[in-house]
């Protein structure tokens, strides 16, 4: 049972970073009426936008039961999950960029 959970909590992890890329890439393909640079910058700003506010759902809901059983004393469980948060969103921005700039190439062949 402990090996499933440990699955699961992987497939969310996984998902929380995915997720938010590949509705990038659909508002991409959306916005190609509009300008390039703009459909270009909503793709690549829109998925962290997106990470941003999901993630805390999933990094602070460990610290938030850990927090009820009285097993947390200190601040730092919520600082690693906010670090976490600033990183994972530092990596979607990363992860974006270079998505729309493969985009941009393969739009100039």
């Amino acid at each position: 049972m402990e090996s499933a959970f440990i699955v699961w909590r992987l497939f969310l992890l996984i998902s929380t970073l995915v997720l938010p890329q590949l509705l990038g890439l659909l508002l991409y393909f959306r916005l190609q009426r509009f300008p390039n640079w703009l459909a270009h910058l909503a793709g690549v700003l829109a998925p962290a936008a997106l990470f941003f506010c999901l993630a805390p759902l999933y990094f602070f809901s460990g610290f938030r039961e850990a927090q009820l059983t009285n097993e947390i004393r200190c601040g730092m469980p919520a600082l690693a999950a906010a670090l976490l948060v600033l990183l994972g969103t530092a990596l979607e921005v990363f992860v974006g960029l270079i998505i729309q700039l493969y985009m941009f190439g393969r739009r100039s062949v």
